[in-house]
């Protein structure tokens, strides 16, 4: 499921891709962007095996420090500043995504 959503995604967005396609200028941009390919596909492949140790919803609180863990990389990384709306919007989509893993918590007691 993971490979074939990629492909459909690639072939999607490959003509929007293809119109403002820049070749990287050197080596190390090239193993940058070789190195974030491997790290994406192995963390996904780690998620996978997760799954299968653990229920999804032990899992779920994981899937939301990655929008923490985003908004820390963008600002340090890029020097991009969150607004206010970023995060209001990252604290209603965890805050929800905690409900939910507490409300089926409270169910099955």
């Amino acid at each position: 499921m993971l490979i074939i959503s990629g492909i459909v995604a690639a072939i999607a967005m490959a003509p929007a891709g293809l119109t403002v396609w820049v070749t990287p200028p050197d080596l190390w941009s090239w193993v940058l962007l070789f190195a974030t390919g491997v790290f994406g596909g192995g963390g996904h492949y780690l998620f996978i095996m997760a799954h299968r140790i653990a229920p999804a919803p032990v899992l779920a609180p994981f899937i939301y420090t990655q929008i923490v863990w985003m908004i820390a990389l963008g600002f340090l990384v890029f020097g991009d500043v969150p607004t206010v709306t970023t995060i209001i919007g990252a604290a209603i989509v965890v805050g929800s995504g905690l409900y939910i893993l507490y409300r089926e918590r409270m169910r099955k007691i």
